[in-house]
């Protein structure tokens, strides 16, 4: 399965945009804009946002980055897959997705070390199985760049960091603990 080149991510002919989808536009990977100091989003899964198409999580995403002083945003997600309604999602694993989305997310944290990322998958992470084991290895991957984590406003039941369209202004940022949601089994 072919992708767009990773390395293109940060390019300026990218007009300021970094977006990577397959070929098919069946698997977002990345999407967002660049800057220096960027709110890093791992959300659960992509829908419709591109480069010319703004969803409403993209919305609520430039807007929460704002108002918080992040000159950029980029939306990473746990599985690449689009869809609008998680019903809609792989009952497995594209297995070439997810190398080509861990590739992704190595080269953002790559790009910008020892950042904070926005935990922002809400209870949505219970609706797949296979959602702990990605997030293990997005985890770790972290760990090299010395990633830290955060969630925006209160947890939902379970640790759940809130997924990042439910969001009421001015909450605020609290440390997340990654390995004590995956310590936990569901």
């Amino acid at each position: 399965m072919e992708t767009t080149n990773s390395n293109q991510l940060f390019h300026p002919e990218n007009d300021g945009m970094i977006y990577q989808n397959s070929p098919d536009n069946k698997a977002r990977f990345v999407l967002g804009t660049r800057g220096n100091n960027p709110l890093i989003v791992m959300s659960i899964n992509p829908s419709v946002g591109a480069p010319d198409v703004k969803s409403p999580t993209v919305g609520t995403v430039e807007h929460i980055a704002k108002d918080y002083g992040y000159d950029s945003w980029i939306i990473l997600c746990l599985y690449p897959q689009r869809a609008t309604h998680l019903d809609e999602l792989d009952e497995m694993t594209n297995p070439n997705w997810v190398k080509e989305n861990e590739k992704v997310i190595r080269e953002v944290f790559a790009q910008y070390p020892d950042h904070k990322i926005w935990a922002a998958w809400g209870t949505h992470y219970k609706h797949r199985y296979y959602f702990p084991e990605l997030l293990s290895s997005i985890a770790k991957i972290a760990e090299e760049y010395y990633e830290s984590w955060m969630h925006y406003g209160p947890l939902d039941e379970g640790y759940l960091p809130q997924y990042c369209l439910y969001l009421d202004n001015g909450e605020g940022w609290y440390p997340y603990d990654v390995n004590k949601l995956l310590s936990q089994s569901f």
